[in-house]
């Protein structure tokens, strides 16, 4: 019998529940647990009351844009690694805070490299990877 291996806790937040359903279907599909929530208030409730790792976040919310909530969850969590999504072009003011800025539409298969390095790179305790 083998020991059960760690599955890295990863919180997807948007408003948009059909992405957010697909995002997280795409990670547990790849054996990451997923943590979902609609706004910025779950959002800051899960990483709180949960071990999340990662945390993916759209952009343009109706609450608060990604880029504000993601720099308060590096505030209460420092070495947390946050991805900011967006179907913008270019990065946003406040994507400085993110890890990595991701434009929506990427493939799944970029999309999960982009992730399993940044969760690679924070358990080498490397840099940013982004």
């Amino acid at each position: 019998m083998q020991p059960p291996t760690h599955r890295p806790v990863i919180l997807c937040v948007d408003d948009d529940s059909a992405q957010l359903s697909l995002r997280a279907a795409v990670l547990s599909r790849a054996g990451y647990e997923v943590l979902t929530a609609t706004n910025a208030a779950a959002g800051l409730h899960f990483l709180t009351h949960n071990p999340v790792e990662l945390v993916i976040s759209d952009h343009v919310m109706r609450d608060v844009s990604g880029a504000v909530l993601l720099a308060e969850m590096k505030r209460i969590k420092p070495d947390l690694r946050v991805v900011l999504l967006s179907g913008l072009p270019d990065a946003p003011e406040g994507a400085e805070y993110a890890d990595a800025f991701l434009t929506k539409g990427m493939s799944a298969p970029d999309f999960l490299d982009v992730i399993h390095g940044l969760l690679k790179g924070r358990a080498a305790g490397a840099g940013n990877p982004a």
